[in-house]
């Protein structure tokens, strides 16, 4: 027969291990949040307009090496997706050919002055950052250039994720 005492003595430290194990995970796991005023000024912009739902990624992480700040606009709503368009100077498709687009997710992509993002690119690389539109999804993305790789990054990122969407 096994001792009470004992079964206690491996009863505690097991709940004390599990106690900890599931703060700590918890602690890695749990999403943060950044402060309203470190959000990027397009973030700020947008979060409290109508039938968009902006949001701020702090530190995305787009490769092993790479994090980038990115900003989110994903527009909830037809009157919502043209101001989008309008904002950012992304051309509509004529209603002819609209349906030639329907099953693809082609990805926009530019460089554009930050705090403009409509072209041109400015001539210093880091005077910009790169912007992606989806226009299936309704969504535009902004990521928030520091240095020169994070361009070239990006770029591959979102060819790889179109061919993967499309195959």
């Amino acid at each position: 027969m096994v001792n009470k005492t004992k079964l206690n003595h491996i009863k505690i430290p097991a709940i004390v291990f599990l106690v900890i194990v599931a703060t700590a995970l918890a602690v890695r796991l749990w999403p943060r949040t950044v402060p309203f005023e470190q959000c990027s000024d397009l973030y700020q912009k947008y979060a409290a307009v109508e039938g968009i739902d902006a949001k701020f990624i702090k530190d995305y992480k787009v490769n092993d090496t790479i994090f980038i700040d990115v900003t989110l606009l994903e527009a909830k709503s037809d009157s919502a997706w043209l101001t989008l368009q309008t904002d950012f100077h992304i051309p509509i498709i004529p209603e002819e050919y609209r349906e030639l687009f329907e099953n693809t997710d082609a990805i926009d992509y530019w460089l554009a002055p930050k705090g403009k993002y409509i072209p041109p690119m400015d001539s210093v690389l880091l005077n910009n950052d790169a912007v992606t539109v989806s226009r299936k999804k309704h969504l535009v993305s902004v990521f928030h250039l520091t240095n020169e790789t994070q361009a070239d990054v990006i770029f591959l990122k979102k060819l790889h994720e179109i061919n993967k969407d499309n195959e």
